[in-house]
């Protein structure tokens, strides 16, 4: 039994601190996250609606003295808080003026008084099937009060007849009082709500208008509209505009489309919908991890578009990816510094124009050919080259002395030996395209392969597979 007692004590010692060390989050909906408390005020139209009552719902006679009998003013304050959306408190304290009239008789008077409510919002006692950023809301209260009235009943003739409870003498008189209120909230902000308001109070004695007879019970409306401020802070908005069954809805439902997008590939491109940012790959693209097809060198030009998948970073492209280089000279328009160089003049690596080869001043040293660049383990030259190819040419041409050297490269994949023979056949390929398509005499071209030595670019394999020119 001891030992039953000490294991039963461990338990309870470790789930203690487990539940110490387990971190509490809070959802959205936490109560944490709105204002709770308001401070209303508003004014109004008061009616007497019992023995002796206001306008319509009362009888006069012709003799009776004008302007008695009317709807009079109304002023209440109220302090709110709320448990949840749905169930809320209200404190409120008033002041009406009264008056009422029946057949022969009139009075005049007022009341003060102080209540206690409990608050329903019906606008979340139904569900609407969907999520938004409410802005109305309807909300019912019944409570208990206290009042203290005073009236003054007369004959036609202005003669003083009684007061509150059939006194002969003027007076007033303490009572307990059930109001019932409806009340319609427009927010115009997080912090500001108009307020309109119909209230209903029931006074538990008879001969609150200084009348006794009929009903034992007299009742007063007021209709009003106002303000309320709610308490906060900025980020926070009031609890009566969130519906906590239309969010658990969206939620269902949000969760029920990512379950769906999780589970399909509308494109087949590998990545669920979900996580894909282009969902109409076409098919056998290449994608990253966000289903957007690969664009290698950054051009904006996804690479199964590209003609030129290998642009340098920062160069201005056409709309099929291919450099712009609107004077011919191989130096793209991004880096070059004399965009308007003769056609066939030889220009160093920002575009500036050099002497010619056989200037006496050693001139030609420096000038910037561009490079040609290959596919993966492939000596084959691509048709974007052929502009890298015809800016080569036609330099050639327009400098007859100048010879070339080309000097192929390729990645570190593969062995050292067949990278070195790979790198050879891609600087042959240019030398061939350069004879075949353009004319270039051969004995102006020499050809060499580096391999896998020198690479240009450290993890930028795609600009290591290269063919260099160099004026000899």
């Amino acid at each position: 039994m001891k030992r039953i007692v000490l294991l039963l004590s461990g338990l309870l010692v470790s789930a203690g601190l487990n539940a110490q060390d387990e971190e509490v989050r809070y959802s959205e909906a936490h109560r944490s996250n709105f204002r709770h408390w308001s401070l209303g005020l508003n004014v109004g139209a008061t009616a007497s609606l019992g023995d002796a009552a206001s306008y319509f719902f009362g009888e006069k006679t012709d003799a009776m003295p004008s302007g008695v009998g009317g709807f009079e003013i109304g002023f209440r304050g109220n302090l709110n808080y709320w448990f949840s959306p749905s169930i809320g408190l209200s404190g409120s304290a008033g002041y009406h003026s009264t008056s009422g009239t029946d057949f022969d008789f009139y009075y005049e008077g007022f009341f003060m008084d102080g209540d206690l409510s409990l608050v329903f919002n019906l606008t979340n006692m139904f569900i609407y099937g969907k999520d938004y950023d409410r802005k109305n809301a309807l909300l019912f209260g019944i409570g208990l009060g206290a009042t203290y009235l005073e009236a003054d009943g007369y004959n036609e003739a202005g003669v003083f007849q009684r007061s509150v409870g059939g006194d002969a003498t003027s007076g007033g008189a303490f009572t307990t009082v059930l109001p019932m209120k409806l009340v319609y909230k427009r927010k115009l902000n997080d912090t500001w709500d108009f307020d309109v308001i119909y209230r209903h109070q029931l006074t538990l004695i008879d001969g609150a208008d200084a009348l006794g007879k009929g009903v034992s019970t007299d009742f007063f409306g007021y209709l009003g509209v106002g303000a309320a401020y709610n308490f906060g802070s900025e980020d926070e908005s009031s609890i009566v505009y969130y519906s906590p069954f239309e969010g658990v809805f969206a939620d269902m439902t949000e969760i029920k489309n990512n379950y769906d997008k999780l589970v399909n590939d509308d494109d087949g491109d590998g990545v669920s919908n979900l996580f894909d940012q282009d969902n109409s790959t076409p098919a056998d693209v290449n994608v990253g991890p966000n289903g957007a097809p690969l664009d290698i060198d950054g051009d904006g030009i996804p690479d199964y578009l590209d003609s030129d998948p290998f642009t340098a970073k920062g160069a201005k492209v056409d709309d099929q990816g291919r450099m712009v280089d609107s004077d011919g000279d191989g130096v793209g328009d991004y880096m070059d510094a004399e965009p308007n160089t003769p056609a066939g003049a030889l220009v160093n690596f920002k575009g500036i124009s050099v002497a010619s080869a056989t200037s006496s001043n050693g001139g030609g040293v420096g000038a910037y050919l561009p490079s040609v660049f290959f596919s993966f383990n492939s000596a084959t030259v691509s048709d974007a080259n052929y502009l890298r190819l015809a800016a080569i040419a036609n330099a050639m041409n327009s400098n007859p002395d100048v010879n070339i050297m080309l000097t192929g490269y390729t990645d570190g994949s593969g062995p050292e030996d067949y990278n070195r023979k790979l790198g050879q056949r891609r600087a042959d390929e240019v030398k061939q395209e350069l004879v075949q398509v353009f004319g270039i005499d051969a004995s102006r071209i020499s050809t060499g392969t580096e391999g896998e030595s020198n690479p240009l670019a450290n993890g930028r394999n795609n600009v290591n597979r290269r063919v260099d020119v160099s004026v000899k």
